[in-house]
């Protein structure tokens, strides 16, 4: 049996959560599938059940459980091999406060290790920015975050290259600046999209993509790649992975599924099950 939690994939069996947990029948049901879908979204109590059971699951998010937030991430790039700007570690602010200097040359970038969309994101170019930086990172401490990443700042023009991770295949465009002199640059805060800039270097970002999925089985994520543009050929760096992904670099949310639907029926078959079980609705 192929069973789905995805709201717009059918199969053998399928189960729509919504907010609510899982009861023992669902349990029952994980635990007699031979594939499960999930939706992209959901990492928490029904992953680790399918993973309890031996139970495949598409996508497949152990990289995400074992290395969450940005902390978790550039120890999944250390541990891995994979190239990516030097990072460092940070338990509490306070710690990094009582450095006698800073950790990395100005200007450098610091993290907050749960924010998305670029949101605690600062690139410090001297002590007095660095201090700004400390402060946020200081109030969110007692909230709801105790980590954060300090990164070396690579020259890159503002431009980033997104690498898509869709089972065996992997799509790539730019995120890049709209403003001269940006420097962060996300498609919620109105980054233009370029799928034709610079194909080399698309091409370089698509094969670490796969050497990510090769090394750690991730079979669905966006991942950010940043490039060193004042070497004469420059290599891709990883930036950072996204579990939960916009659409509008992948021609939006109609495609977005098409795409998915058929990386889900390549994987089935990867499996030996047969895909014809699964259909988009």
């Amino acid at each position: 049996m192929i069973l789905s939690f995805h709201p717009c994939f059918t199969a053998d069996h399928q189960i729509i959560l919504g907010d609510r947990s899982l009861h023992e029948e669902d349990h029952q049901r994980i635990r007699n599938a031979r594939a499960v879908i999930l939706p992209q979204g959901r990492d928490d109590g029904v992953f680790r059940e399918c993973r309890d059971s031996g139970t495949p699951t598409f996508p497949n998010y152990e990289m995400r459980q074992a290395y969450p937030g940005k902390v978790g991430q550039s120890r999944l790039f250390q541990e891995f091999q994979l190239p990516h700007p030097g990072t460092f570690r940070w338990k509490i602010v306070e710690a990094q406060k009582k450095m006698p200097k800073p950790p990395h040359e100005f200007p450098f970038v610091v993290k907050d290790d749960k924010s998305h969309e670029a949101q605690g994101v600062f690139v410090v170019n001297d002590s007095e920015s660095l201090k700004a930086a400390l402060d946020f990172l200081a109030l969110k401490e007692g909230i709801d975050n105790k980590e954060f990443v300090t990164q070396d700042f690579i020259p890159s023009g503002g431009n980033v290259l997104r690498s898509v991770i869709m089972g065996n295949q992997v799509l790539t465009y730019w995120k890049r600046p709209v403003k001269p002199g940006q420097i962060i640059t996300t498609i919620s805060k109105g980054a233009r999209i370029d799928h034709d800039w610079k194909p080399e270097l698309q091409e370089k970002g698509r094969k670490q993509a796969r050497v990510l999925a090769n090394r750690t089985g991730i079979n669905l994520a966006a991942v950010d790649f940043v490039f060193p543009l004042s070497e004469a050929s420059p290599e891709p760096l990883f930036l950072e992975i996204n579990y939960y992904f916009g659409r509008r670099g992948l021609g939006g949310m109609d495609a977005y599924y098409r795409l998915l639907f058929r990386a889900i029926q390549d994987w089935l078959e990867e499996i030996g099950l047969d895909s014809g079980t699964v259909e988009l609705v």
